[in-house]
């Protein structure tokens, strides 16, 4: 009697447990479909956007991300830094700052996607399989295959770093919080090998180092 009653107490836990790999598998899928009303309600745009121009822009002027993500993200670059240096990372953050406002959102986001598998069909000759119940189970296998961190920083925030399916030298961090009973992706972090982000915990307490 007891362990049925443990076992009761403990599926709604692996149940909560699961649920944001299953949100990011959805939202994944309506990307890929072009579903703009999921997307929209599993994205928080206020939120990601910010996280997102952060990250790129570190990208842009190729300096450590952290660094980016614990000053202001829009910082120009160190003084020290050459005049051409540093008007290229002027150019580099202007063109962050449109590819932002451009496909940072429920039906730019599908788009950028198709453009991706549209390049990589014409000039690279790789078709993307189609999608059917047959190959559920392999194309989930390699969405978790892809899976390099995952952490509950609190029982309601959750990190997922995942590598870029054609470019295994960048990587996807996402912070999924629990909110109006539903994970939502509040953070997007792009980072490579050479400016790794780190965990997402030891940037977020070096940024409120008096929050608990």
């Amino acid at each position: 009697r007891f362990a049925s009653r443990f076992v009761l107490w403990l599926v709604p836990f692996g149940l909560y447990a699961a649920s944001p790999f299953a949100t990011a598998w959805i939202l994944r899928e309506a990307i890929k479909e072009g579903h703009t009303p999921t997307i929209d309600r599993l994205i928080d745009w206020d939120r990601v956007r910010p996280t997102l121009r952060a990250s790129m822009t570190s990208l842009a002027l190729n300096r450590p991300i952290a660094a980016s993500l614990i000053d202001d993200a829009n910082a120009s670059p160190p003084a020290a830094t050459g005049w051409w240096q540093r008007f290229k990372g002027y150019l580099g953050a202007s063109a962050v700052d449109q590819l932002i406002e451009r496909y940072a959102n429920a039906q730019g986001l599908p788009q950028l996607f198709t453009y991706g598998q549209t390049y990589r069909r014409i000039v690279q000759g790789h078709q993307e399989p189609e999608k059917t119940l047959a190959n559920l189970p392999e194309r989930f296998r390699a969405f978790w295959s892809r899976i390099r961190h995952v952490e509950f920083l609190t029982p309601t925030l959750f990190e997922i770093e995942m590598e870029d399916k054609f470019d295994p030298t960048r990587r996807y961090t996402g912070i999924f919080t629990f909110t109006e009973w539903r994970w939502q992706l509040t953070g997007l972090y792009v980072h490579t090998e050479a400016n790794p982000l780190g965990r997402y915990a030891r940037i977020a307490a070096a940024r409120h180092p008096l929050e608990r």
